[in-house]
């Protein structure tokens, strides 16, 4: 069951739906329904805050998504073009009221591996 997908998308957040209701149309039936779930919420908060964040909503820059899914498990990877950033993790109890931040606390939260390296993104989800 391996599965490989790759998109390079411009920095538009009026597409992200459709590009990630696109990807979930080509694993739906290759994981299970919880795991789709939270892949879903991943691939959102990864790509807009590549968009918004990373790109600046500038059209012209590019965010990148590649998804993988064997039989163990399914990886998601989004880059951007921007700097990068410096994420410090969450204990559980820690709430940050700050305007951002929060979407990638919660993919860490709904991934079994989260890492992140410059400007990108490598989420890990094993499949039970």
């Amino acid at each position: 069951m391996d599965y490989r997908l790759e998109k390079k998308v411009h920095s538009d957040l009026s597409g992200v739906k459709y590009i990630v209701e696109d990807i979930l149309l080509n694993i739906r039936d290759v994981i299970n329904e919880n795991v789709f779930f939270n892949t879903k919420i991943i691939l959102y908060e990864l790509i807009i805050n590549g968009v918004m964040h990373g790109n600046n909503e500038d059209f012209k820059k590019l965010v990148n998504i590649k998804v993988c899914i064997n039989k163990n498990c399914i990886t998601i990877e989004v880059s951007d073009e921007g700097d990068g950033i410096a994420y410090t993790h969450k204990n559980k109890g820690e709430f940050d009221f700050s305007e951002s931040g929060r979407g990638l606390m919660l993919v860490e939260g709904l991934s079994d591996k989260f890492s992140i390296d410059g400007n990108r993104v490598t989420c890990i989800q094993y499949i039970k």
